[in-house]
């Protein structure tokens, strides 16, 4: 378990170094500075790719350039899911989310334990 954000690699760009950033303050409990860095710089790679996939797509709205991005960001898609970043992953991986108890919930518990 990490118990800080590691330094992105230093070639990332914005939406790259953005996805490292991210996906360590919000995994940080679960993922690991040594076994996960290399699959969590591959999503951040793939960040900055889809990016460049999706700007290159909107100026051409070539079909050949669709079908990259749509290829991409399943690539993408895929490389956060192993990372436990979609609820059925992060179940698969046995990690909880915390929930948040509202004010009713709280007054029901406390009618239920009277």
């Amino acid at each position: 378990m990490a118990d800080s954000t590691p330094e992105p690699p230093a070639n990332l760009g914005e939406n790259g170094t953005e996805l490292w950033n991210r996906a360590w303050d919000a995994a940080i409990t679960w993922l690991s500075p040594s076994s996960d860095r290399n699959a969590i710089e591959n999503a951040a790679r793939l960040a900055d790719t889809l990016a460049t996939a999706r700007a290159k797509y909107h100026a051409t709205l070539e079909a050949a350039d669709l079908r990259a991005l749509v290829q991409i960001n399943k690539s993408y898609t895929d490389s956060l899911s192993a990372l436990g970043f979609d609820p059925v992953s992060r179940s698969k991986l046995g990690v909880a989310e915390v929930k948040r108890v509202s004010a009713l919930d709280q007054l029901l518990a406390k009618r239920q334990n009277r």
